[in-house]
């Protein structure tokens, strides 16, 4: 098997795992009680983080509305949603790459993707028991996919100079 179709055979099953964990209820994927068994009676650190208070989607982040083990769980939810994105980006530049190397397919086509597929978990989780649809969310996974596709640019640059480098040692006097 080639190396792109071997790509996107692994972008289709992370495409596919994305998919499978948005098909979950919260309630399967709910961390709370796990983290609340380790964090109980931690005030200090309740004490520590009772500072930060935002907004998301229209819901008060904090210690104080959520407890700590839900405030918690608010950030390791969204650091998933920017990591599992962040590798769909780097999956998708990486295959789409073999197609052509004009600048549109190694950075807008892959982007656009990212985003396409942002919405369609969204929407995909608009049926599903438990989950909220957001369009916050939908903008983290783009982040995440536009971090994935600028770090494998960066790691192709760092090889495109090492590359030169040697060859520039090969033929030096």
């Amino acid at each position: 098997m080639s190396k792109k179709r071997i790509l996107f055979v692994i972008l289709l099953l992370w495409a596919s795992s994305i998919f499978y964990f948005s098909s979950q209820p919260y309630e399967e994927q709910n961390l709370q009680p796990f983290l609340g068994k380790y964090l109980e009676d931690n005030t200090s650190l309740e004490n520590m983080l009772s500072w930060i208070v935002f907004s998301y989607a229209g819901h008060e982040v904090s210690v104080q509305s959520q407890g700590l083990a839900g405030f918690l769980e608010f950030f390791i939810r969204k650091a998933a949603h920017l990591s599992i994105f962040f590798v769909f980006g780097f999956l998708a530049v990486a295959a789409l790459r073999y197609f052509t190397k004009r600048r549109i397919f190694s950075f807008g086509v892959p982007l656009l993707c990212v985003l396409i597929y942002a919405c369609f978990d969204e929407i995909h989780q608009h049926f599903t028991g438990g989950r909220t649809p957001l369009w916050q969310d939908v903008v983290i996974d783009t982040i995440g996919g536009l971090l994935g596709i600028l770090f494998f640019h960066w790691l192709l640059r760092i090889k495109t100079k090492t590359s030169v480098s040697s060859v520039d040692r090969l033929h030096s006097p």
